[in-house]
């Protein structure tokens, strides 16, 4: 019999994903055994501080962590890391975020938002930012200057252009002031060393997507790193729908850690599930047995076959971004629009593609809507046949009958043959 799809059931079209691990597009396909376990967990129930006790386990072995808590993808980890760092385990200052009017510390630094924004997240705990350049060649000087008796914690994100400052430095120069160091390492995998790498170099904090390359549920997520940290921001996921002799977590209370309780906290809008707390755990034991070497082969491979397939179309560069072997970036298929051609472009060519009966999406460049990119990693073999098919069909017949960016909204391309 064929395939049921929920997705045909409510009129939503299935699309062949060339951007790769994105959160618009889906993130992940986990695997078999993580959907399965997954259904399991959502038989029975537990309380979820145990379920997390037995998380932070795990992702500390998985990770090189002192301890760990699963979140609601990174973003949440995120927002969570900077509370803690804010609130400690001052349960008044948790009760009060955003509101950060008592915190003595209440400032984050962190790298200037471009061409990767992500810092709407730790503002959300309420610190205020102080954004700085770290691309620029003395961007660690100006980091030491702009730390002061209001700094709470200092920010370091994983992503090309952004990482100027190598984190090593950071994290040196932060402890040398006593300040705890929140690293976004959303899109840091692969390569699958970096789970570990990043604690090794002496983050305090990271926090990761699990919906991505990891392969686990679409809103899940890791934070991990210092004990008293992962403690605090814990306590400010909780549901605290119980008396305080009650609490499940009432052994930080006896053990002098937390005064009391706090009330429910910034993270309860955030709350994490137990199925994604299991999809995700299980989908971190299998990632240490992925062959990744494999993986990065088969991508490289359906990369090349790519990027061949459309050599020669008139009004387009292509080219292969294949990376170093060790580097955490995917291979892609960079195309250009070929300025002096007069063509559709690719501005044309990527609203063409996402009206196929089968809309096929690439990934943008946020500098140049001229470029465009090919990821391999969420492509099938045949997907891949349909992606060029469907490029030169459309680039070929805008040759034959130049009009500007044909057809009007709302209409159709026909499909590529086979």
């Amino acid at each position: 019999m064929p395939r049921s799809s929920p997705y045909e059931r409510l009129g939503v079209p299935e699309i062949i994903n060339a951007v790769g691990h994105a959160t618009r597009l889906g993130g992940s396909r986990p695997a078999a055994e993580v959907v399965a376990a997954m259904e399991a967990a959502s038989l029975a129930f537990i309380e979820i501080d145990d379920l997390q006790a037995a998380a932070s386990r795990i992702i500390a072995e998985c990770t090189g962590a002192e301890a760990g808590i699963v979140t609601c993808g990174a973003s949440a980890a995120l927002a969570l890391a900077a509370a803690a760092c804010l609130a400690g385990n001052d349960p008044d200052r948790m009760d009060r975020l955003p509101d950060v009017s008592d915190c003595p510390r209440f400032e984050t630094i962190h790298p200037r938002p471009g061409p990767y924004d992500y810092d709407h997240a730790i503002r959300l705990s309420g610190a205020r930012l102080i954004t700085i350049d770290y691309a620029a060649p003395a961007a660690l000087a100006e980091i030491a200057r702009a730390i002061g008796p209001r700094t709470a914690a200092v920010a370091h994100v994983c992503h090309a252009g952004v990482d100027g400052v190598p984190l090593p430095a950071l994290v040196e120069l932060a402890h040398r002031h006593d300040l705890p160091v929140i690293v976004d390492a959303a899109i840091a995998l692969p390569p699958a060393e970096n789970l570990r790498a990043v604690t090794a170099q002496g983050a305090d904090l990271v926090a990761y997507s699990g919906g991505k390359h990891l392969g686990g549920p679409q809103a899940s997520g890791i934070l991990c790193g210092r004990a008293h940290l992962i403690r605090s921001a814990w306590a400010q996921m909780v549901d605290m729908d119980v008396r305080p002799g009650t609490w499940s977590l009432q052994s930080w209370v006896d053990a002098g850690w937390i005064a009391r309780p706090p009330r429910h906290g910034i993270g309860r809008a955030m709350k994490v599930g137990k199925e994604a707390v299991i999809g995700l755990l299980t989908a971190l034991e299998l990632y240490a047995h992925r062959d990744h070497a494999a993986e990065r082969a088969a991508w490289i491979s359906r990369t090349i076959a790519i990027a061949a397939g459309l050599a020669g179309l008139e009004g387009l560069r292509v080219q292969t971004l294949l990376g170093d072997p060790e580097s955490r970036r995917y291979p892609a298929v960079m195309i250009e629009s070929e300025s002096s051609t007069g063509g559709i472009g690719v501005p044309g060519l990527l609203r063409q593609l996402r009206r196929l009966p089968r809309k096929i999406l690439l990934s943008e460049d946020e500098r140049s809507p001229d470029r465009a990119y090919i990821y391999p990693a969420c492509l099938s073999d045949d997907d891949a046949v349909e992606v060029v098919a469907s490029i030169r069909a459309i680039l070929t017949a805008h040759s034959r009958n130049p009009r500007p960016d044909a057809p009007e909204p709302g209409g159709s391309v026909s499909a590529p043959p086979g």
